[in-house]
């Protein structure tokens, strides 16, 4: 067989790491004596180390983030109720597999989006499927669907996703048929898959989003019989950004003057 053909033949296979990689590795295996098995193990490992590569680019594209945000760069130095140790032991996913529910809890600006992000992200890098979503975009979503009459395909794709991260909770006002929507969704995943929501909003607080006092509860109740909630307490970080950007203009207004 020929190199092209031998390359037809893997890519075909959907080998395409191997495809790029196998004449290299077979002069370096040539030059390091190794045997035959030890060749194609280093291959087998270029390729699963390949499609793990372009799974976790599809699972991050398919999260719908919206902004690049890591854990590296967010400073948890700079908040209380959240330390990098507990950040990082959600990333390992433990609460996805106990169908667990978080809640991030605290005020504007002290960077709630922001962990929920990364931590959605990280969860894709561990081969978990996540979505993220404005919680006033996701009612719209379903209540549109349910005009259309497809929300049971949506509840179906949904229900897909291990995690579904809802961010900024009652910060939009709904109707009463979006927040029973929402609702239903949560009452779906109970038990069963997990989700993530951010909120400036107590729990006793939650009937402004679900409108009626026993949906509030029912709901409340269904997100914190297996959920972790950290309250989050930090000076704002767009307020703090938004000062240092204003001290350093006055600065340079000094200087020119």
């Amino acid at each position: 067989m020929t190199h092209e053909e031998l390359t037809k033949g893997l890519k075909h296979l959907f080998c395409h790491q191997m495809a790029k990689e196998y004449v290299e590795i077979s002069r370096l295996a040539e030059k390091e004596k190794k045997t035959y098995e030890q060749y194609l193990g280093n291959l087998v490992r270029l390729e699963l180390e390949g499609k793990r590569r372009q799974k976790v680019i599809k699972l991050i594209h398919q999260a719908k983030l919206p902004l690049p945000k890591t854990a590296d760069a967010f400073d948890f130095n700079a908040i209380s109720g959240l330390s990098e140790r507990e950040f990082m032991r959600l990333t390992e996913g433990h609460f996805l597999k106990d169908a667990s529910n978080i809640v991030l809890y605290g005020g504007f600006g002290v960077g709630k989006t922001h962990l929920a992000i990364a931590l959605t992200r990280k969860l894709c890098e561990h081969g978990y499927k996540g979505l993220f979503t404005s919680t006033h975009a996701l009612i719209n979503q379903l209540t549109l669907a349910k005009r259309d009459l497809t929300l049971t395909a949506l509840f179906n794709r949904l229900d897909k996703f291990d995690l579904i991260t809802c961010d900024e909770l009652g910060y939009v006002p709904h109707d009463q048929d979006g927040a029973d929507l929402f609702f239903q969704l949560i009452a779906q995943r109970a038990e069963r898959k997990s989700m993530l929501i951010t909120t400036n909003l107590t729990f006793s607080e939650w009937e402004c989003v679900f409108i009626n006092p026993r949906t509030t509860a029912a709901a409340v109740d269904r997100i914190i019989h297996k959920c972790e909630t950290f309250n989050i307490t930090a000076p704002s970080f767009r307020g703090k950004t938004a000062k240092k950007q204003m001290n350093e203009k006055t600065n340079l207004q000094n200087v020119s003057v």
